[in-house]
């Protein structure tokens, strides 16, 4: 009976609950999807959640640290958005020139997760 939509075909003997005829129940309510945020974390928020600031770390001097970097790339070894990080803008860059360096100096692959490779013997 639910299935049929606004306009229900009614049959002898069909039990209806009272709540049926509510707005709510007779009109299905419209499923709002929500998406990941295309801005970064406000001033005061990165503040707050910015890992390297609170312990007072600059990720340009972290170069040559690839466990620390990998938490900043992506499977495939790209900079993670400042929407996933939640660092303050300033880190973030920093983050980025730090993972740029790291690649060239041949710290990190250029295409993979350190993290995933697997381990030396």
């Amino acid at each position: 009976w639910q299935s049929q939509g606004p306009r229900r075909q009614f049959s002898p003997g069909l039990f209806i609950r009272p709540h049926y005829w509510s707005h709510e129940h007779r009109f299905e309510k419209k499923h709002v999807r929500r998406t990941l945020s295309q801005v970064g974390p406000g001033r005061r928020e990165a503040r707050d959640h910015d890992i390297l600031r609170h312990f007072d770390i600059d990720p340009t001097w972290e170069t040559s640290n690839p466990t620390l970097l990998a938490a900043f790339l992506t499977d495939m070894g790209k900079i993670r958005p400042r929407t996933q990080t939640r660092l303050s803008t300033k880190t973030q860059r920093r983050i980025g020139k730090a993972i740029r360096r790291a690649k060239m100096m041949g710290v990190i692959p250029l295409l993979s997760n350190p993290r995933l490779l697997p381990k030396k013997r």
